[in-house]
């Protein structure tokens, strides 16, 4: 009984592995050791996507957390065509004679399918048999395989006043089910490693 338990317990934590790894993830983490400048709060923020409502929703929603945290940021949507090739040549000559410090750029890395195994589950059932004897049963599951995206991101800060390159980081997003949810996910974790860094 107690093993035909643990069973069930494995299977529940299997089921719920793609749900509890829905956020996003980082694989990787660099900041320039030599940048001893202030924190950034004049930001213009780039959302790279073939979709230019993709594009609007991640730089829109990016904007709003930043502006949450009193830090002044620009969606490229507003001053660069959706169509523009994204460029330091472009990027430049979208920012100048504003006063901003600093470039933020997300765009898509890949997409990997993975899949995981679910193992056969089995779970207790009881019946009366006759008015007094309870007779024990299984209900059995067959195991089975499940797939899953990982949405794989790059984000990128540069420093507006020497054009270098001042941190970037890669995540991985698992089994997005929408663009939104996908969005709002990555967001949070860019917010959270800036704010860690010390950069925002």
């Amino acid at each position: 009984m107690r093993l035909l338990f643990v069973k069930c317990c494995l299977s529940a934590v299997a089921a719920l592995f793609l749900v509890a790894c829905a956020a996003t993830q980082k694989t990787a983490e660099w900041r320039d050791p030599s940048y001893a400048g202030q924190k950034f709060d004049d930001i213009l923020v780039i959302g790279v996507a073939k979709k230019a409502t993709v594009r609007r929703m991640f730089e829109s929603n990016l904007v709003d957390e930043f502006t949450k945290r009193q830090l002044t940021a620009i969606p490229s949507f507003s001053i660069m065509a959706q169509d523009e090739k994204i460029s330091e040549a472009t990027i430049k000559a979208a920012i100048a004679g504003k006063n901003i410090d600093a470039v933020l750029v997300t765009q898509l890395v890949g997409v990997d399918q993975k899949e995981v195994y679910q193992p056969p589950m089995y779970s207790p059932g009881f019946g009366y048999y006759g008015h007094y004897s309870a007779a024990y049963r299984q209900v059995y599951q067959p195991g089975y395989y499940q797939r899953y995206d990982v949405v794989k991101l790059e984000t990128t800060l540069y420093d507006v006043k020497t054009e270098k390159l001042v941190w970037s980081m890669q995540s991985d997003t698992i089994d997005p089910e929408a663009d939104e949810k996908l969005i709002k996910s990555a967001i949070n974790a860019v917010i959270k490693a800036l704010t860690e860094q010390a950069l925002i």
